[in-house]
């Protein structure tokens, strides 16, 4: 197969093969043809999904796993962009179809997993890549700019990690390097920060309305971005609230409200107050008096009222 041997800008051109073309898997390899390196080969399992490859990537080969084995052989960065527990059997299945080869840069897109559920593809000289965006992708859109100073988390076998380092530098990324024993802890702190953020917000929203609020973003929105970059900034200093100030009346009374109206929230809100009451109290923000008082009382076992804090505000 013919090709040129440098990008646009001057690096190294790597042909990609694209296994699944939902939207992470999308989004990459758009950023990726984007950035000069072109997709060559798409497989998919439904005839919906080859339908929307052959809109999105033109001049590669589009079909089943068998129809397009020897492109994606030939392509030297091959993406397998499906679902987690779908990895380990879809790499089989491709190197069953001789699709994998040595030497090719053979990458996964799951934030949990590292290079274990590509073994079938080691087996015959692979090189196994964890490339995982730290970014929600709610659309495969073709915008080269998609991933600019977008971290990924990249786990590689020896010989790869410079190549993976490359693709991420060539989609505008910052390459972030994760241990393969430690992605476990990796993902679960992305999911803290970022899918539960999500809940946490719904949750907020759906609260507010609750009390009468009839435009309930509007109202959060510069509170929550603010208090996200002060986090992001400051970390437990950033606090601020009826937890920092002691203030135990508001938080039964803001307990008995949610209780009334959701106790699924009222119980995330206790287990929040937990949290950020050890926090404070660990980071020298809390007196321990004051903390103690606060967690005793989020469960109803003191007497109602405020905490005299002598704690920072």
């Amino acid at each position: 197969m013919e090709r040129p041997e440098r990008a646009p800008d001057g690096g190294r051109r790597e042909t990609v093969g694209l296994v699944g073309a939902g939207r992470a898997g999308s989004a990459v390899a758009l950023a990726l043809a984007a950035a000069g390196h072109p997709v060559v080969a798409v497989t998919t399992r439904s005839p919906l999904g080859r339908e929307r490859a052959a809109a999105m990537f033109p001049d590669a080969r589009i079909g089943a796993v068998p129809q397009v084995a020897p492109w994606l052989r030939a392509a030297e960065v091959l993406l397998v962009a499906v679902p987690d527990d779908a990895i380990a059997p879809v790499t089989a299945e491709l190197v069953a179809a001789d699709a994998v080869r040595a030497e090719q840069i053979l990458a996964h897109l799951s934030g949990r997993h590292g290079l274990g559920v590509l073994a079938a593809g080691a087996s015959v000289g692979a090189v196994r890549v964890a490339l995982h965006p730290i970014m929600t992708l709610p659309d495969a859109v073709r915008n080269p700019d998609a991933f600019a100073g977008v971290s990924f988390g990249i786990t590689a076998d020896p010989g790869a990690e410079a190549r993976a380092r490359g693709l991420v530098a060539d989609v505008g990324g910052v390459p972030l390097l994760i241990e393969d024993g430690r992605r476990d802890l990796y993902h679960a702190a992305l999911v803290l920060g970022g899918n539960f953020l999500t809940s946490l917000t719904v949750a907020a929203r759906e609260t507010l309305a609750a009390a009468g609020v009839a435009d309930p973003g509007v109202a959060l929105a510069p509170l929550l971005r603010a208090s996200l970059d002060n986090a992001l900034t400051g970390g437990w200093p950033a606090a601020t609230g009826p937890v920092r100030r002691g203030d135990l009346g508001t938080v039964r009374a803001h307990l008995r409200a949610l209780d009334a109206v959701d106790p699924a929230v009222a119980d995330v809100y206790r287990a929040l107050m937990a949290y950020t009451t050890g926090g404070l109290e660990r980071a020298g923000l809390l007196d321990a008096p004051v903390a103690d008082r606060l967690r005793a009382g989020a469960v109803g076992h003191t007497a109602d009222g405020n905490v005299d804090a002598q704690s920072p505000r």
